[in-house]
């Protein structure tokens, strides 16, 4: 397993005294929050990006314009300021430009990903009207593994289902309620679901099949103990597909609107 061993700023360590469970609340209350406040906009997929630096020399402003003009790009911003912060080196998007918003709060380090026409400063005013197409969230201090756990919250794969052949030796087992369907297989420590919603007419099995062909070429990083892959269909939000796994002390989530974005960005960790 690939360790993380990087100095943190004393003011990073805001809120570590928590308990998981506080902290597990206050992350789900501060992305909801987040992506709310950041509820309109272009939304896109699925074509590597890694922020570029603009070609030619442009003037500089600051972000309250909201217009990136100095030769770095948001991302390279962010990596100068940031330069031992652990986050994904990959961030695909379909077309435009990447653009970021970032900040340090109670639940850890939070990064909102926007893929824009323009080019705009780190945090720039102007991504507050714009919603991200993925998020990256970086928590880290807890006391044990345990806390990291629980934060993480594993599930447990229900092997009384239908199984289901994905190639490379891997069996997942499916399974029917509510509407939905749901694929669920085990590779290493990282435990995979797929929902699909029968009232929509769609089926888990090809996407499935794309992620285990994926994984068959790209190495996630190593959990701890446990990391889970959620990925819901039906869902066009960057929450659509949640990488999440732990280490000792550190949870890492990944959000993409795209399953295999997401998987690439996580694999840009390792």
């Amino acid at each position: 397993m690939k360790k993380w061993w990087i100095a943190i700023p004393a003011i990073l360590f805001l809120g570590v005294c928590q308990t998981s469970a506080d902290r597990t609340t206050q992350t789900q209350e501060s992305t909801q929050a987040y992506n709310q406040s950041h509820s309109q906009g272009t939304q896109t997929t699925a074509e590597t990006s890694t922020g570029e630096s603009a070609k030619g020399k442009e003037e500089h402003s600051d972000a309250t314009t909201g217009t990136n003009q100095t030769q770095k790009t948001a991302f390279e911003q962010l990596k100068a300021e940031q330069p031992t912060l652990p986050m994904p080196q990959v961030i695909p998007i379909s077309s435009g430009n990447l653009n970021l918003a970032a900040a340090q709060s109670k639940q850890g380090y939070t990064v909102l990903y926007y893929a824009l026409p323009e080019k705009l400063a780190l945090n720039a005013q102007a991504l507050n009207q714009e919603t991200p197409i993925a998020t990256y969230l970086y928590q880290y201090g807890f006391a044990s593994s345990q806390e990291t756990i629980n934060v993480l919250q594993p599930f447990t794969i229900d092997k009384n289902g239908q199984k289901v052949d994905l190639g490379h030796q891997i069996i997942a087992y499916q399974q029917g309620a509510a509407g939905s369907n749901y694929l669920e297989w085990q590779e290493g420590n990282w435990r995979i679901r797929v929902r699909s919603s029968n009232i929509e007419g769609q089926d888990p099995l090809p996407l499935a099949k794309k992620i285990v062909n994926y994984l068959e070429k790209a190495t996630l990083p190593a959990p701890e103990k446990y990391g889970k892959i959620i990925v819901d269909m039906n869902d066009s939000s960057n929450q659509a597909t949640q990488v999440i796994w732990q280490e000792p002390n550190n949870v890492f989530i990944v959000t993409h609107q795209d399953a295999l974005a997401a998987l690439e960005m996580a694999v840009s960790m390792n």
